[in-house]
């Protein structure tokens, strides 16, 4: 359990060779299928289909932040059952094997982040390491702030001589609150992310509805070398707005 190396890591998401064999080409097709709208060309759409690998790194970071989101509302989860046993008189010991219990019957699945977390506290506390040591060692792969300050409140609650019952319960209510808070902004917002992918595909079906329209409006702007290069400064403003909208709408508290 001290070996690193084979601890859980929040900080790179390892792609499953289906889910990459899937995710990419997905990408590459979707990157394929614009080529051909905005180009009319197999060549030029082949090319621009490689532009589907750049995805990944994308979509790995938008797994690491859902991965870390959904650990988030885990621990405050397990700081609640955590906050129950030690009201009740027991000790960290035992407060940490009863939370790991009632997480079982939350998230009966033992490959979820937060059981695999709570079985390496329960070991390294039978180990007889501190507790925010262990708590500080999850911080640190995790990146959560929240688990941070978890763990820097009881290292200044044990210095102090501070109340641990009460240091877990008002850390579980502001970790608490704050997710609640986010789950406000997220509906908040639900609507404008909605019209946001709307939006980001409008402008595909508008070409795809002017070439099957049968004029040729569209004609200068496919067969002509200076056509294309609008077309691509417009392919680029497409995708800079949807890049843009996504970092507008990912608001963190």
């Amino acid at each position: 359990m001290n070996d690193r190396s084979v601890l859980p890591q929040y900080d790179v998401y390892k792609l499953k060779p289906e889910e990459l064999i899937i995710t990419l080409l997905l990408a590459v097709g979707i990157c394929f299928l614009i080529g051909l709208i905005f180009y009319e060309n197999l060549v030029i759409a082949a090319f621009l289909s490689l532009a589907g690998i750049l995805y990944i790194p994308f979509y790995k970071k938008e797994q690491l932040r859902k991965k870390k989101e959904t650990l988030t509302i885990q621990f405050k989860d397990a700081l609640y059952f955590l906050s129950v046993s030690l009201s009740a008189g027991k000790s960290i010991e035992t407060a940490m094997s009863d939370t790991y219990k009632a997480m079982l019957g939350i998230y009966p699945d033992k490959n979820s982040d937060i059981i695999k977390e709570l079985e390496i506290v329960n070991h390294k506390i039978l180990m007889n390491e501190p507790i925010e040591k262990v708590f500080y060692d999850l911080a640190e792969r995790s990146k959560i702030e929240d688990i941070k300050s978890f763990a820097d409140v009881i290292m200044i609650s044990k210095r102090a001589g501070g109340n641990l019952i009460e240091v877990i319960k008002n850390t579980s209510d502001t970790i608490r609150e704050k997710v609640e808070i986010q789950n406000e902004i997220e509906n908040l917002i639900s609507g404008k992310k909605f019209e946001q992918k709307v939006m980001s595909i409008v402008p595909f079906g508008l070409v795809l509805f002017l070439k099957s329209s049968g004029s040729d409006y569209l004609e200068p702007l496919m067969a002509t070398p200076f056509g294309r290069i609008i077309m691509t400064i417009a392919l680029i403003m497409i995708l800079s707005g949807q890049l843009i909208g996504h970092k507008i709408m990912n608001i963190e508290v």
